[in-house]
Formats: structure tokens, sequence, C-alpha cells
């Protein structure tokens, strides 16, 4: 599943007719998940309607994308308000940029631990090398990342 029980409901609330809800990505659904059975239950009411479509390409497991459409039937909110088209949500008090990582979260959380195996296979201490092998365009955090697993 890629898409939580909360998520849906946001989604729900907000969507209009036509949106599309893309909820997982999987050979099969597993058994007895919580936001399929919901899906589900919210096709048989004819609030979503559910279909999935076979991977074309690409390496993984998963065969199969699975998506509800937001069909122009009216979502029984919980507060019993039955308010058409996209209803207004507030604002959050923290911006979605506030919570991404910085630069020096990154390194530690993504590239470190990249350097460190590479250098326990025998890689030489080169960032710019590693840098090429990492894919990285360049390389200053496998510099810092060295430096950080040096101290």
């Amino acid at each position: 599943m890629i898409v939580t029980d909360r998520q849906v409901t946001i989604w729900l609330e907000t969507a209009v007719q036509g949106d599309v809800l893309p909820y997982a990505r999987a050979t099969a659904l597993p058994y007895g998940s919580r936001v399929a059975e919901r899906l589900r239950d919210l096709a048989a009411s004819g609030v979503v309607v559910l279909y999935r479509q076979r991977r074309l390409h690409g390496g993984g497991d998963e065969n199969f994308h699975y998506y509800a459409r937001r069909t122009g039937k009216q979502f029984p909110r919980a507060g019993g308000s039955q308010a058409g088209g996209r209803a207004a949500s507030p604002l959050p008090a923290t911006k979605p940029q506030d919570k991404r990582m910085g630069v020096r979260a990154s390194v530690v959380l993504e590239i470190v631990p990249q350097v460190r195996a590479l250098l326990a296979e025998g890689e030489p201490r080169n960032a710019a090398a590693i840098a090429r092998k990492l894919g990285l365009y360049s390389p200053t955090p496998v510099h810092k990342a060295l430096q950080r697993l040096a101290a």
C-alpha cells in the first residue's frame, strides 16, 4: 500500500469527479488491508470506481498499479456536511519544505552509509571516483562524508 487510511479520507473530502488516487503498487493487495477494504466498500456505494493497470516495464515484483477514481456521488463527511466540490482545507502550521532534510542530514542519512560500504569493499578514498560510482553530480557530499568518517 502506498497510502494510509487518513490520506484516503483527505483525498475523498477534497477530490472532484474524475480525480484519481493511486493507492497501491503490488502483485496482489495484502489480505486484511484496511485501505483496500474501505475502498471496496466505497466502490460498492458508488463514491469511487476502482481499477488496476498492469505495469508495462521495469524491474521489481509489483505487477499492478491500483487506482481509485472519484465519482460525482457525495462523500458522507464526519460532521454530516454534504457540501460539494473542493473543500478549502486549513493551511498547515508548518510548510512541507520545513520538514525536508538539510544537506547535512542528507549526507549523514543517505550518502555516509553508501560511502562506508564502498570503502569496506576496498574502494580507494577518492571523492570524485566514489561520487561517479554513486551517480552524484558533485564530489562535495562524498568529500564531506569522507571527512565525517575520518573523524
